[in-house]
């Protein structure tokens, strides 16, 4: 397992920063067809959004409702229990967005592919003195893969809700309740970085508010599940084991890890959070040429060198 540095995290922020500059500065982004891209994603994060809203209002208001009829009784503890029990609601109701966004990768993965190589392809224009990077005949059977991925997605998103809503009734518990959170964060950072940050991470996460460790540790879980679709694009044509891509990931944790907090923080914006993800995906393709060289034969395995970063780096920042 490659070594974590702090270098490596505000590196990934760079280049998020970076990616994100290549798309405004592209010319091709500007064509009709993703323009087309950007208004569909628009459009479907403003009803998205006003979803998710009424997702959490109407639970609420019939909680507010049962509460009501109880408060005659003990008007302080329903209170405090509907405090506790509109709290967790939003916060599970609150991923909802995201999941539906990443989700999209499968239901309109076409478009977001051609966005990825289409920015792969403007970076290669910026450096024609080096081997492409553009993925050669980006050419997927996507219908054949359609039903397949999607169900994949389905149950891995399924595994982190259940996850998700035990660990919030866990918390409800008496004195394990309070360990519960500080423990999910060291478990997220620690799949993330390692060891020694998930054990700084959850000391750390006893000493804020529990509003506070309820969205960092969903911010954590979240960052993942980000970086791993934005990047779905390059695995999907590397041919890569499941061993493979994760030691891919391993050697270059702390650079991704700082690139998917960027993008987390872009596509959790309300409104224009999708917009933000076609961005976020156009972006991971100019972090791919700072942290892995150009692949050779798409149809030819590569092997995987988890320690490995591309040297073009510095030339790449020089010229953005």
């Amino acid at each position: 397992m490659a070594r974590w540095t702090l270098t490596g995290l505000l590196n990934g922020a760079e280049y998020a920063v970076q990616g994100i500059a290549v798309v405004i500065k592209n010319p091709n982004l500007r064509k009709q067809k993703f323009l087309r891209i950007f208004l569909y994603l628009s459009l479907v994060s403003i009803v998205l959004f006003c979803i998710t809203k009424l997702l959490i209002a109407i639970p609420l208001f019939i909680l507010r409702v049962v509460f009501w009829l109880f408060s005659s009784y003990d008007s302080e503890s329903a209170d405090a229990a509907y405090d506790k029990v509109t709290s967790i609601l939003r916060e599970i109701v609150s991923s909802v967005p995201f999941l539906t966004l990443l989700f999209m990768r499968y239901i309109y993965a076409k478009p977001l592919d051609d966005l990825f190589v289409e920015s792969l392809a403007f970076v290669d224009s910026i450096h024609p003195e080096r081997k492409p990077y553009t993925l050669p005949a980006a050419k997927r059977e996507f219908r054949k893969e359609h039903w397949a991925n999607m169900k994949d997605y389905v149950f891995r998103t399924w595994k982190k809700l259940r996850l998700g809503v035990a660990i919030c009734l866990l918390s409800l518990l008496p004195v394990v309740g309070q360990f519960v959170f500080p423990a999910a964060g060291a478990y997220a950072t620690f799949k993330s970085l390692g060891n020694t940050q998930g054990i700084a991470v959850g000391l750390c996460f006893f000493f804020l508010p529990r509003w506070a460790v309820m969205r960092l540790v969903r911010a954590l879980i979240g960052m993942r599940s980000l970086t791993r679709e934005l990047l779905e694009p390059y695995f999907a044509r590397m041919n890569m084991s499941h061993s493979e891509k994760r030691k891919w990931f391993s050697g270059r944790k702390d650079i991704l890890f700082g690139f998917s907090a960027i993008a987390y923080i872009i596509i959790r914006i309300p409104y224009v959070g999708f917009i933000g993800y076609g961005i976020a995906q156009a972006a991971a393709a100019y972090m791919l040429t700072t942290v892995t060289d150009p692949p050779n034969d798409i149809n030819t395995p590569e092997p995987v060198n988890d320690l490995a970063v591309a040297e073009n780096t510095n030339d790449s920042k020089k010229d953005i």
